[in-house]
């Protein structure tokens, strides 16, 4: 049977097939071998799996995946993290106030879905909180750049018709910090989320930890939107530190134009991308955030496979 992984707990799984759940535990041919991610299967993988009672199987293989959103997984020596595959759309929520912007957090999740290969979204919620013709200067700064920007808020409900329109019919991850209101804008556009699989959920949590694990919902008007909790930072994971330009889309095209062919961007005379900075022509606010990601970056062999 073909089935969408819903949610992974260690080495089980809830798998969803012709709208039946079921729950799963992992081949133990998929378990060999070496480890090279922090986890086998991932929400929102394609599986095939044979079925060992009316709601139990055990998970064959998985099918190969057309996109991902990955993370460096905490540890001596780290792992891929896979937070979500076949994902659509990477949609990352921030409040315009309290807590307050972390542009640091947007940029390196742009670059984990530029990377994964899911196109971005910016959500600016809680936009009920700007008075007057205040305006927020993320919107001006990544609506610039091309970015799709969404504002929203659940205490007026602006935007939320919006945001439910562009969810339908895809495959969709929201991701943000604590206090942004992302559990919030879940619960606006999924009242009484999956109710259906409330009681699988409880047996398949049952003694686990389960804080962080990302759990993919359904939709009413299709597709599917994975909500993950616990996601407090986005360390990158397959970008090395010369890699990291070309992913700041509006500094790439300066590369050429810097004295040294090696050069990082960050200290050498001479550089473009710091030239252009001062000028204005590339945000300041940008450009820290490229210094503060890639002084955190490999620069090649450090990488563990």
């Amino acid at each position: 049977m073909r089935g969408l992984v819903l949610r992974v707990s260690g080495l089980q799984s809830i798998v969803e097939s012709n709208g039946q759940y079921w729950q799963c535990e992992i081949r133990g041919r998929l378990k060999s071998g070496r480890r090279q991610t922090s986890a086998l299967l991932a929400t929102g993988d394609w599986v095939e799996f044979k079925k060992t009672t009316d709601s139990t199987g055990i998970v064959e293989s998985r099918l190969p995946r057309n996109s991902k959103i990955s993370r460096m997984s905490s540890g001596e020596r780290p792992y891929e993290q896979v937070i979500a595959a076949n994902i659509d759309q990477f949609a990352i929520v921030v409040a315009v106030k309290h807590p307050t912007v972390s542009p640091g957090f947007i940029d390196r999740a742009l670059v984990t879905a530029m990377v994964g290969q899911v196109e971005p979204i910016i959500c600016l919620n809680k936009i009920d909180l700007l008075t007057g013709s205040q305006s927020c200067d993320i919107e001006e700064i990544y609506g610039s750049l091309g970015f799709r920007i969404l504002k929203t808020s659940c205490e007026t409900g602006e935007g939320l018709e919006v945001l439910e329109a562009i969810l339908a019919d895809r495959m969709s991850a929201l991701v943000g910090q604590s206090g942004v209101g992302k559990s919030t804008l879940l619960n606006k556009i999924l009242p009484g989320i999956d109710l259906p699989t409330s009681g699988l959920m409880k047996k398949h949590d049952r003694g686990r930890h389960t804080t962080t694990s990302v759990h993919l919902h359904s939709l009413p008007k299709g597709g599917y939107v994975a909500d993950t909790p616990g996601i407090k930072g986005l360390q990158l994971w397959g970008v090395l530190r010369h890699e990291l330009v070309k992913y700041f889309t509006e500094m790439a095209p300066y590369v050429e134009h810097c004295q040294f062919r090696d050069c990082s961007h960050i200290h050498e005379p001479s550089c473009a991308i710091r030239s252009a900075v001062k000028s204005g022509s590339i945000s300041s606010l940008r450009y820290e955030g490229f210094q503060r990601i890639a002084t955190s970056l490999p620069r090649g062999s450090e990488w563990q496979n």
